[in-house]
């Protein structure tokens, strides 16, 4: 199986690679919803392939192997294009099912048929890296089921404002410490907005939600291409954003962000793509890959609240980020006692061993400003400097984030 990743060549694919689709959160959706709701999903999923073209045969219970009527590319290219196309295709929107918005948790990819038609369990078993963060385990307690239920439907209703435009990116500077004020780049932030007005962030709680379901990568995949967008309209700007650990996953999602990285090498130049790790991974080697070819693209790398949450100094010393960013807490923390103070100047010094830039978040007083200049970090980031902008000076226009769903 070749992986995503490979050049474009021509691989002789044609009637020999089929795409095969597995449905991850199968077990989760029958706790919750029981046995007819699986098999009317199931139903649904096949039934949208079919409206598009796809010849479906069921090769296991939430499992599909899908032929297409006209044949398969035989470049490369063209066939990471149609994957991705499929992977959007069966992901999004939501199934409507008595009543009920579904998202399925799918992961596509290329199989190669052996003498019986059928591909192999080891083919099937690497569709798709595994995941740095899993789905977590099915419980069968009451209120397992109803947090699942709870938080699905929130996930819903989320994405049916995003497929609003209901959310933009506010801009906030990542500045100089020194006199000049230089900023390294402009970080967008996740917000709710009414008109042009800044209405509320999008929490932590938002994003652990979207992750527990798997469903992150559709939010991550749609604000890196609006920032895309954004960079190819205004090219004396640098830009970055932030994707969750369990979106660094190498595969279907991704195909056309690496794809227009690779050709237009300015974007990936003036692009900072910051990783927060709000759970822990049981699989980093898969978001080092995955951080690593970001890299090779000419991408920068952040390291995002770095001294809280789960992020290691293993993982950190494997990604060999270009910049490090100190989660606020520390320099708010140092408000109050030296003590405080002398963990928050280790903690720099520890991290601009990993990393060239080190960034302090949270600087929101001129106390805050004095203690961040008593450390050796070079930039800081909070609204003493300037509060995150809708509108940026810079801007032609605010950034509302498009979903990336067909």
């Amino acid at each position: 199986m070749s992986k995503l990743g490979d050049s474009c060549i021509d691989t002789g694919l044609a009637g020999f690679t089929h795409i095969f689709v597995v449905l991850r959160n199968l077990e989760h959706v029958r706790t919750v919803y029981g046995d007819d709701f699986v098999h009317a999903l199931v139903n649904e999923i096949s039934f949208r392939g079919h409206s598009r073209g796809a010849i479906i045969s069921m090769v296991g219970e939430g499992a599909f192997l899908m032929h297409m009527h006209v044949g398969f590319p035989t470049s490369y290219c063209l066939a990471l294009q149609e994957l991705e196309r499929w992977q959007l295709i069966l992901s999004a929107p939501p199934f409507e099912i008595e009543g009920i918005a579904i998202f399925p948790v799918l992961s596509v990819g290329f199989v190669t048929l052996d003498l019986f038609g059928t591909p192999s369990l080891a083919e099937i078993n690497q569709i798709s890296p595994p995941a740095p963060m899993p789905l977590p385990e099915v419980q069968c307690s009451i209120d397992w089921r109803l947090s699942y239920e709870s938080d699905m439907e929130f996930a819903a209703s989320f994405y049916r404002g995003l497929g609003r435009q209901d959310f933009a990116l506010a801009f906030q500077p990542v500045v100089s410490l020194g006199e000049g004020r230089q900023a390294l780049y402009e970080e967008g932030l996740l917000r709710s907005v009414e008109t042009f007005t800044q209405r509320a962030t999008t929490g932590e709680e938002t994003i652990s939600t979207l992750e527990k379901l798997g469903l992150i990568r559709r939010l991550d995949r749609s604000v890196v291409l609006s920032l895309l967008a954004m960079l190819r309209q205004e090219p004396q700007v640098k830009l970055g954003c932030n994707i969750s650990s369990s979106s660094a996953v190498d595969d279907s999602w991704w195909i056309s962000i690496m794809e227009l990285l690779a050709l237009q090498p300015d974007l990936a130049s003036r692009l900072t793509v910051e990783i927060t790790e709000y759970l822990p991974m049981l699989h980093p080697e898969t978001a080092v890959d995955f951080v690593q070819r970001l890299q090779v693209l000419g991408c920068r790398i952040a390291i995002d609240d770095f001294g809280s949450g789960f992020t290691t100094l293993d993982f950190v010393r494997r990604v060999q980020p270009d910049i490090i960013k100190i989660h606020a807490g520390y320099l708010h923390r140092a408000r109050e006692n030296e003590r405080s103070a002398e963990v928050l100047n280790n903690l720099v010094s520890i991290s601009s061993t990993f990393a060239p830039d080190v960034v302090i978040e949270g600087v929101e007083n001129e106390e805050d400003l004095a203690l961040a200049r008593g450390t050796s970090a070079a930039w800081a980031q909070g609204n003493i400097f300037k509060a995150p902008q809708l509108w940026p000076s810079w801007s032609r226009h605010p950034l509302f984030i498009r979903s990336s769903s067909l």
